[in-house]
């Protein structure tokens, strides 16, 4: 295919920027003002293990989903909280405060016209993402786990690196846009590896229109259904549940590089004995 593109090339279009001071001033529509947190009301795990370090700076409800909707890329106050709906505008600014304090993330100004405070992870933050992809397969092998149910953008854009196979992929190259709740996402599949960004296609501007093979505008949960329910693509175009533009081959042949594990067996094992 034509001006093939490396994975790597997405990286730097993902990354926050770490050295965001933490006082930089409230811009217009950022959020509730900052607040501190009474060191007496965190909780602590006071365990001289690393991992429970680890869980005294994430462990907190609603950390590692406000993490994840940050992986690919920063967002303003308002978008986080649309997309983690159930959650309070007091309790997202507090994990906000928290994670910053912590150092996994960090927040920064956007110039006009954008105009806007922005939060995104700080280098150190962004290397939660592979704890985070081995949690979502951990997860999603659970025989409680309700498959299909509905989930951010994010969300499902970031399944794509948690489920991609490999040997499945070996030989392709293709390039794939999903725009899902108003947000557009790039994949990219080019020997035998994935990758995944929001926001603009990772090629000069004058290129972003011819980028894609096909593009898919649906919500999450179809998309979902077309990757890992594998709902014969032809139906869900038929239903109006999604629509695309460009090669339908493309698409088809991008679904089946990824797979769901089954849920696990809870049959009880026969103990062995010891050696």
């Amino acid at each position: 295919m034509k001006d093939a593109v490396s994975p790597s090339a997405y990286t730097a279009a993902s990354s926050a920027d770490p050295s965001t001071p933490a006082s930089a001033a409230r811009s217009a529509g950022a959020g509730p003002a900052r607040r501190t947190a009474p060191a007496a009301a965190r909780r602590r795990y006071d365990d001289g293990c690393a991992a429970a370090h680890a869980l005294d700076l994430v462990g907190e409800r609603w950390a590692l989903l406000i993490v994840r909707e940050l992986l690919l890329g920063p967002r303003r106050f308002s978008e986080l909280r649309q997309a983690l709906g159930s959650i309070s505008p007091n309790v997202l600014t507090q994990r906000l405060i928290d994670l910053e304090a912590a150092g996994v993330l960090a927040r920064r100004d956007l110039p006009p016209p954008a105009a806007c405070r922005v939060y995104g992870l700080t280098t150190w933050g962004a290397e939660l993402e592979p704890a985070i992809l081995e949690l979502l397969k951990w997860g999603v092998r659970s025989p409680a786990f309700e498959r299909g149910r509905p989930l951010t953008a994010d969300a499902m854009a970031l399944s794509f690196k948690a489920m991609f196979q490999p040997a499945a992929a070996a030989g392709l190259s293709c390039r794939i846009t999903f725009i899902m709740h108003r947000n557009t996402y790039h994949a990219a599949i080019e020997r035998g590896r994935l990758a995944v960004v929001r926001g603009d296609p990772p090629c000069h501007p004058a290129q972003s229109d011819s980028w894609a093979q096909a593009t898919v505008h649906a919500d999450p949960v179809v998309v979902l259904r077309l990757a890992y329910g594998k709902q014969p693509l032809t139906e869900a175009l038929r239903e109006g549940d999604c629509r695309l533009d460009g090669d339908e081959a493309a698409l088809t042949r991008y679904f089946s590089c990824f797979q769901v594990a089954p849920a696990i067996d809870q049959t009880p094992q026969t103990p062995r004995p010891f050696a």
